[in-house]
């Protein structure tokens, strides 16, 4: 198996660098809209989605393990699409999700606060913390815009991250590769 990966190190380049173009420009055209990011996330994901399709079944025969990479594939694809057909759904569920989250988050830390405060001096910092998530969660909720606006920052961020380590599984593939090669 570990050929056939090495062998295929640039999926994983082509990938890095459609997730770092992706990251980039969701911050150059922060305005453009909420169709937009619904458009370019679904267009990511399908992309991506059949990148891994490809890599998956390029492997196949190597036993058990590629199923995942088929999973990751048939459900990039399928965001892709679904991105793609409802963009003001996408949009909507991924700002609700973003709100939720930091809602239980913010619960969650006040909890965990109240439980060591016998062991920490000082929980209020954590407790500032979990009322800071629960007022942005609910900011998110009443101002959806706001919502977007860091879940727009917190995608491009991620995209970009997530494509530089890629891009640097990529070549690491590549230098394995290339030192398996017969001279």
């Amino acid at each position: 198996m570990l050929e056939r990966l090495v062998s295929h190190w640039w999926l994983f380049l082509i990938r890095g660098l459609l997730a770092i173009v992706f990251g980039v420009l969701l911050l150059v055209w922060p305005a453009a809209g909420l169709f937009t990011i619904a458009i370019l996330f679904g267009a990511y994901a399908f992309v991506d989605g059949v990148f891994a399709l490809v890599a998956s079944f390029r492997m196949s025969h190597e036993g058990r393990r590629w199923i995942w990479l088929l999973l990751e594939g048939i459900v990039g694809i399928a965001a892709g699409i679904a991105a793609a057909l409802l963009p003001a759904a996408a949009i909507f569920a991924l700002t609700i999700l973003l709100g939720a989250w930091a809602i239980i988050t913010g619960v969650l830390a006040i909890a965990s606060a109240m439980t060591i405060r016998a062991h920490v001096a000082n929980e209020i910092l954590a407790i500032l913390l979990g009322l800071l998530s629960i007022v942005f969660g609910l900011v998110v909720f009443w101002l959806p815009a706001i919502g977007i606006i860091a879940l727009l920052y917190t995608v491009s961020f991620y995209a970009i991250l997530a494509g530089v380590l890629l891009i640097g599984l990529a070549f690491r593939l590549r230098r394995l590769n290339r030192a398996a090669a017969p001279a």
